[in-house]
């Protein structure tokens, strides 16, 4: 859902991409890497370019006092020094978790959170091959506020299926299409269908549109409660016209992000687990969509469920991942507070992707994360 900062996607530019980075335009071979603006326009979503960690891939070194967070290991080691900030949860195919830092704690999701939409819209049986008024997709767009997800989008233009839709949220993180699916499925769909995975923890969903609004119009945002801002979100959804909705500077988005969505990160690998293992076709089949760029990607995995999202001072990615003719694993890693020189360098490395796919598929690696992090 990208109301988080707004990010750019710059065309040709070099960058981490892995299991597929996003193909801009829809032209093959242009990955984009997603550079953080500046100018107070949040972006909700940052859909992974993926890690080229499992290739050996090395982004260009950022000019940064804080570059040692553009490795997986450096990332792990300030993940170890700032547990207030971070919460980690790994999750094999088999057996308990090995590892759970800050896992119970609950942290906002960013576009993350649009998995629930996306699971609660498979789950109740719905013809996703339906198509729905390209109008009641554009009543969410707000411009400026998704990174160009909207406009990446691969949507019919006046007639979209519902499948078209659950592809653009999951794929390019159109916080209009997710906010589509929410409106036609109902919240409290939404939310029963995370209680019936488990999720006791979770938070209820709300719009985007709504959050947005809510962040100059509602002087108690940050005050109310879960569901109360749930309450206040889905009201003002139906009430502000999108063209109206105006964003705050950075700093006051970085204050306000504290109050999104939250979840926790043992709930969501455990969610992330049971959709990978057994999950319906539609979701994991949006989900993968990583698999779908490359080859490569196709043969090496064989399934990369991820999606990923992003406030200012927010990163989080929610992962199922599945090397060809292994066994799988879930990892959830959600990053808050982050000071802005070390959400500049995640942004620019996808450092945090590549530790989730080392710690997926190394178990050299997750050995030497689970003494550095332990259990906390």
């Amino acid at each position: 859902m990208t109301p988080h900062d707004c990010l750019h996607r710059r065309r040709g530019a070099r960058g981490i991409t892995i299991a597929g980075a996003l193909v801009a335009s829809g032209r093959r071979g242009i990955a984009t890497t997603r550079v953080l603006v500046a100018s107070g326009v949040v972006a909700l979503a940052l859909p992974a370019a993926y890690a080229a960690a499992a290739h050996g891939a090395v982004a260009d070194a950022p000019r940064s006092a804080a570059a040692a967070v553009g490795t997986p290991d450096g990332l792990l080691t300030w993940i170890s020094r700032h547990p207030s900030n971070a919460g980690v949860a790994v999750l094999p195919d088999r057996g308990p978790a090995a590892i759970s830092f800050g896992a119970a704690r609950r942290y906002p999701l960013g576009s993350t959170r649009k998995i629930l939409i996306a699971g609660a819209l498979t789950a109740a049986a719905t013809d996703l091959s339906q198509r729905v008024p390209r109008s009641e997709v554009e009543r969410f767009y707000v411009p400026g506020t998704d990174g160009g997800a909207h406009e990446h989008a691969q949507l019919d233009p006046t007639r979209p299926t519902l499948r078209q839709l659950l592809r653009a949220a999951i794929e390019v993180s159109d916080n209009a299409s997710a906010d589509a699916l929410l409106d036609r499925i109902g919240a409290g769909a939404v939310d029963a269908w995370a209680r019936r995975q488990g999720m006791a923890r979770q938070d209820p969903i709300f719009p985007v549109l709504g959050e947005f609004a809510a962040w100059t119009r509602d002087s108690a945002w940050t005050q109310r409660s879960p569901s109360g801002r749930a309450r206040i979100a889905l009201a003002l959804a139906r009430a502000v016209p999108a063209a109206q909705i105006h964003l705050p500077e950075i700093a006051a988005q970085r204050r306000l992000a504290a109050s999104s969505v939250a979840g926790a990160p043992a709930e969501w690998a455990q969610l992330m687990r049971r959709i990978g293992r057994d999950g319906d076709r539609e979701l994991v089949a949006a989900l993968d969509w990583p698999r779908r760029q490359t080859e490569q990607s196709a043969h090496e995995f064989d399934r990369f469920l991820t999606k990923g999202g992003n406030l200012a001072g927010v990163i989080t990615e929610a992962s199922y991942v599945r090397p060809a003719g292994r066994a799988g694993t879930a990892v959830a890693l959600f990053l808050r507070d982050l000071p802005p020189d070390v959400e500049q360098v995640l942004r620019e490395t996808f450092a945090h992707q590549q530790l989730i796919v080392r710690l997926a598929t190394d178990p050299a690696f997750l050995a030497h994360a689970r003494q550095v992090l332990g259990s906390r």
